[in-house]
């Protein structure tokens, strides 16, 4: 118990954000280790209080995970002049991303998607929770076409990869609804930032806003690449020339333990 307090500790102290107070963020990381080590399912609902409403998890494992992702190190910050900004959320998974932008700019239109009806019934009812408005939520994949689209993932009720890819998702499938992103961008007159953490779909979703040109609607996103899925043909080069193509230039940030494996990378793109 010990380590696991000084541990919260010091995150909270070395927490530079101010999207949480770090006595909140340490209450929430200390309760929710602790919860965790007793933890013996991970495909049982949980709750939490987040800023004075609840929360809700298929684990304390997952919630601890998303709240050192998303608040801690902030990977989906961006700074924006405007305080009501359009955000499209594609990969929503139980709503921590769109809760931290929420929190960054309360006016802020939100657009989310997720394709797991599984993880969209907890997304759908932390949203009520925590009584977010303008927010917009569809329970579907996205792509480069239209219609139904297999989609895999493991038994783990509360999986972070789920995808239409199947050597990213897992052994059992479903069908479900597939639109392009596009077709959602072309209501707005522009878009201020697309967050992006689908799993490996990310190059179907970008082809489709390059060839319908929606993209010069965009001036930010921040997109989780998955580089070397085993089984997939790497297309990294392909993917960054699209976008220097298209007037962007990014900043990069992942790592790696050794040569070959899989990695996260985590590209922010933005107008020069």
């Amino acid at each position: 118990m010990i380590r696991v307090f000084i541990s919260s500790l010091i995150t909270a102290l070395r927490y530079q954000g101010n999207v949480i107070t770090r006595m909140e963020l340490f209450s929430k990381l200390f309760s929710l280790s602790l919860l965790r080590k007793n933890e013996k399912s991970r495909d049982k609902e949980v709750t939490t209080t987040l800023f004075g409403s609840k929360f809700y998890a298929f684990s304390y494992h997952t919630l601890n995970y998303l709240i050192r992702e998303i608040f801690v190190n902030e990977e989906y910050r961006f700074n924006n002049s405007n305080a009501k900004p359009v955000i499209i959320d594609c990969g929503a998974n139980i709503g921590m991303s769109v809760l931290y932008f929420k929190r960054c700019y309360p006016q802020a239109t939100i657009i989310a998607f997720e394709p797991n009806p599984t993880t969209y019934s907890l997304l759908h009812k932390n949203v009520t929770s925590l009584q977010l408005k303008d927010v917009t939520l569809h329970n579907l994949a996205l792509a480069n076409a239209e219609g139904t689209i297999p989609f895999h993932f493991n038994d783990d009720k509360g999986t972070l990869t789920g995808s239409i890819q199947s050597n990213r998702g897992g052994e059992s499938v479903i069908e479900v609804k597939c639109e392009k992103l596009s077709s959602f961008i072309n209501e707005f007159p522009h878009v201020d930032l697309i967050k992006m953490d689908v799993e490996g779909a990310e190059l179907k979703i970008v082809e489709d806003l390059m060839q319908t040109g929606a993209i010069t609607k965009v001036n930010e996103l921040i997109v989780e690449y998955h580089h070397n899925i085993p089984g997939e043909n790497n297309s990294l080069s392909h993917f960054l020339k699209l976008f220097e193509q298209a007037g962007f230039d990014y900043s990069i940030r992942t790592n790696f333990s050794s040569l070959g494996v899989m990695q996260d990378v985590l590209l922010h793109f933005y107008r020069k």
